[in-house]
């Protein structure tokens, strides 16, 4: 038995074989001639799926995720099964003389092929209701604002050096509007990954709007968060997408050219440590928590960042299931100054361990909204029986 929670009722499937060997294995399995962009109408769902009415056909459908109405009870969208390329005046639109360009490029820590999820971001996408003037194609969706026609929004997925990049470029008149569009687009992305590959981190890195705006480059190449995160820790306001490009201002990197905007959000080195997410506080842990040979470890870590009278605490037997450099950091988050900025520096200076600074440096949120109440967070307490596991709102991953 399959339960399938959706709305407005929940749906039951007695047998389970029946859902995979005849409704996926029809749909997806390529076994049934479907129109090429993906559309399907009633007619389609009677053909596929005899035994079934087509109003429960397409509910089970829906609330898979695999197909989206268009005009319900009549027309519907499979997203996974649109073979048809993104045209090339498509992508000519965006080298319009638009006054804001930008966007970010999303990419899996580890290997992850996030083509196969695509479709069921182009299904949250289309379902959404920030989202007009919708366009999709194999592994693209193009829209608009709800609020504004000019300013629009692309989402696609490519394949590079076995690296699955998606990648959302806005273009258009507002830049704050865009930036929300950025925001909200990205979030749709984490919740689902969350949903279907919970576990896998997202890297978080700003697009070059002068590639955006290159009419031959087809792929706008992405800064590297150390590059971003370097600047900020040298306080500069230009950053390099390599050793002959020509430098941009961060002002344009991430935030659409709008200084007003740009002043708005807090660098993501001088986020407090407790906005770190959990998965990075994980990579840090799995380094520093073995012993080293030569003390760079949690205890160095912690006499860096004056700790050493919690350390009995933290190496106490009772705390043995948790990891060491978790509580260090949930014990530092207490003060002001446990911000990303200083971790850094306490990871050069004292610890000395450029495999530890190499993950800040790497995955480290690159910007966040000013909050209005900018209360000072703090991160789970070590004496709780389990660090909480919970990923902080995409937010802190770019700004989003």
């Amino acid at each position: 038995m399959v339960y399938i929670e959706t709305e407005p009722h929940d749906l039951i499937v007695l047998n389970p074989s029946w859902l995979c060997g005849e409704v996926l294995a029809k749909l997806l399995g390529g076994r049934w001639h479907l129109p090429r962009d993906g559309r399907i109408s009633a007619t389609h769902l009677t053909d596929l799926f005899l035994e079934i009415d087509v109003a429960d056909s397409a509910s089970l459908l829906i609330a898979l995720e695999l197909c989206s109405p268009v005009d319900t009870g009549s027309t519907y969208r499979i997203s996974c099964r649109n073979l048809v390329k993104v045209p090339d005046e498509e992508f000519r639109q965006w080298d319009s003389p638009y006054p804001c360009v930008g966007g970010i490029a999303l990419v899996a820590d580890y290997t992850a092929h996030l083509r196969y999820v695509f479709p069921r971001v182009q299904h949250a996408i289309w379902n959404s209701s920030y989202f007009g003037r919708q366009s999709e194609w194999e592994n693209a969706i193009s829209c608009s604002s709800e609020a504004s026609s000019d300013d629009r929004i692309m989402m696609r997925i490519d394949t590079e050096q076995d690296e699955d990049v998606i990648r959302i470029i806005c273009c258009g008149c507002n830049s704050q509007l865009l930036y929300q569009l950025q925001q909200i687009a990205a979030d749709i992305v984490i919740r689902v990954l969350d949903s279907c590959c919970p576990g896998v981190y997202l890297q978080f890195r700003a697009l070059s709007p002068r590639d955006i705006r290159d009419e031959n480059r087809l792929y706008p190449r992405a800064y590297l968060t150390r590059s971003v995160v370097s600047a900020q820790l040298e306080g500069m306001n230009t950053v390099r997408i390599d050793v002959d490009g020509v430098e941009e201002s961060l002002t344009e990197v991430l935030a659409y050219g709008d200084e007003g905007l740009h002043s708005r959000l807090r660098p993501g080195v001088d986020l407090y440590v407790s906005q770190l997410p959990m998965y990075i506080r994980c990579r840090l842990a799995a380094l520093l928590d073995p012993a080293h040979p030569h003390g760079r470890d949690w205890l160095l870590l912690a006499l860096g960042l004056g700790l050493a009278d919690h350390i009995p605490q933290v190496d106490a037997p009772e705390m043995a299931s948790l990891s060491r450099t978790v509580c260090i950091l949930a014990l530092w988050s207490r003060d002001q100054d446990a911000t990303i900025r200083r971790l850094i520096e306490v990871v050069r200076q004292n610890v000395q361990r450029p495999d530890v600074e190499d993950v800040l440096l790497q995955l480290a949120p690159l910007c966040l909204p000013l909050s209005g109440s900018e209360e000072h967070p703090v991160c789970p307490r070590p004496e709780t029986d389990r660090v909480s596991t919970a990923e902080p709102k995409v937010l802190s991953s770019f700004g989003t």
